[in-house]
């Protein structure tokens, strides 16, 4: 994995947090990498997600946020455990199976 960058949406870890509070550990460790870059949700972005959302007619606010930044990006593929929590959003946005 050397030289690859890892970016963090702050809302997943939020999710992660409240969903999961016992893997706390494993997300300070996450978020503490070298590689990762923890990004929080601008205005901008915030509307952004908002037009994903009404687009999609879906509620999802962290899927769309990521998809989001996945575009952004120039089509960066999400690691994802829900690929269809993504595709749900945007059925084009490229994904990797996490295990």
């Amino acid at each position: 994995m050397l030289g690859l960058t890892f970016l963090l949406p702050d809302l997943a870890v939020t999710e992660v947090r409240t969903l999961r509070p016992h893997a706390g550990g494993v997300i300070d460790e996450l978020v503490n990498h070298p590689h990762v870059v923890l990004t929080r949700m601008s205005p901008a972005d915030a509307t952004s997600v908002e037009a994903l959302l009404a687009t999609s007619r879906t509620f999802d606010a962290m899927a769309a946020w990521v998809v989001h930044l996945c575009r952004q990006r120039g089509g960066w593929t999400a690691l994802t455990t829900d690929p269809g929590r993504l595709q749900r959003i945007d059925p084009q946005v490229p994904t990797e199976l996490l295990l």
